[in-house]
């Protein structure tokens, strides 16, 4: 196995033969206003350029794996980069159904244990960090 952190919550996961791009925040630099309540709230974010290209990220990419659907974890540049067709894993019926709406045709609601292609995919809980006040 192979993890790459690329920024905030996007990693590429290498795994027996596929690779898994998680939770894609591919935005330059500053894009969007800062996150309110949190402890950079007078930063924009994303608060790091990306370490390489988009198309280096996205290449030859399996799956994405999309957490949740808050802008750190699936951000407007993903939307439009990514392949349509690409299969998509999320973790409920309500953020199918929007990243459906984005236009995305291969969206399947991850179980407590799902297969993708002699994968066996584990969802397990968690709960989104606050960091420390």
């Amino acid at each position: 196995m192979n993890i790459k952190q690329i920024r905030n919550a996007t990693l590429v996961v290498e795994y027996a033969g596929k690779k898994f791009l998680i939770d894609p925040m591919l935005a330059e630099k500053g894009t969007y206003p800062p996150f309110p309540n949190s402890l950079r709230q007078d930063q924009f974010n994303p608060l790091v350029s990306l370490p390489t290209s988009i198309e280096n990220i996205i290449h030859d990419i399996d799956a994405v794996i999309v957490t949740h659907l808050h802008l750190d974890h699936f951000d407007d540049v993903a939307k439009e980069v990514l392949p349509k067709d690409i299969k998509m894993f999320v973790q409920n019926e309500e953020d199918a159904t929007e990243v459906e709406k984005a236009g995305f045709k291969n969206v399947e609601v991850l179980q407590g244990e799902t297969v993708y292609e002699g994968i066996q995919l584990i969802k397990t809980k968690g709960e989104h960090g606050r960091g420390k006040y």
